[in-house]
């Protein structure tokens, strides 16, 4: 195991103290395309009722974690995400925190599609947990992240999932999230085909997205 701190470590687990925070953006992503970052912070700390947080310390951390997201894509993405239905924008939105943490991103890839594709599609905490461990064998950082830390991961993490459409509501169970065609032929443009695999799509589906995007 190579020698990391929170600095050259990869890995994150900010977001814990964020989550999705879908309205909170939406509040938020105004005054960021208005002003510069100093200002909205400004802002922030000093009216709770923007973010409906009482502690100023938490409404720092929360603007921080929101900035690092916006920061993740180009203005015109963010202008655009504001012109989207709901469902979309969750959508967008947790494309955007997959980009942010390599975390996310990494258990995505290697823990959650595999899960879609097994006889049980019921992602739990312990899942996540075990899936963090095995990172934490081969990262300083994580691995000296607390039991705490770990339990609140998982816990933002599929409260994320949940959030942003990819679990069926009724089941329980990873789903694709229920976009058209056309939204998700957006993610196809960008250059994010790895996206739609993210979202559960199968092979074929994405073959006619991708001829639908040209």
């Amino acid at each position: 195991m190579s020698s990391q701190t929170g600095k050259t470590s990869p890995y994150s687990a900010s977001f814990t103290g964020a989550g999705m925070m879908y309205a909170e953006t939406n509040l938020i992503l105004p005054l960021y395309l208005e002003m510069d970052e100093k200002e909205v912070l400004r802002i922030v700390r000093a009216d709770s009722t923007i973010l409906q947080i009482k502690a100023e310390k938490s409404r720092d951390r929360v603007a921080k974690e929101l900035l690092k997201r916006f920061r993740m894509m180009p203005a015109s993405f963010w202008q655009n995400y504001l012109t989207l239905g709901e469902k979309e924008q969750r959508v967008a939105l947790f494309y955007v925190i997959l980009k942010t943490y390599r975390l996310l991103f990494e258990l995505q890839v290697n823990l959650v599609i595999p899960k879609y594709y097994s006889p049980d599609r019921i992602l739990t905490k312990n899942d996540i947990q075990a899936a963090v461990s095995e990172i934490a064998t081969q990262d300083e950082f994580v691995d000296s992240w607390s039991s705490e830390t770990r339990d609140r991961l998982s816990s933002q993490y599929l409260a994320m999932l949940r959030q942003g459409g990819l679990v069926d509501s009724a089941t329980g169970e990873l789903a694709p999230p229920d976009l058209d065609d056309d939204a998700f032929a957006a993610y196809v443009r960008s250059g994010d085909v790895w996206f739609l695999q993210a979202c559960f799509l199968p092979g074929y589906k994405i073959e006619q997205i991708k001829q639908l995007a040209l």
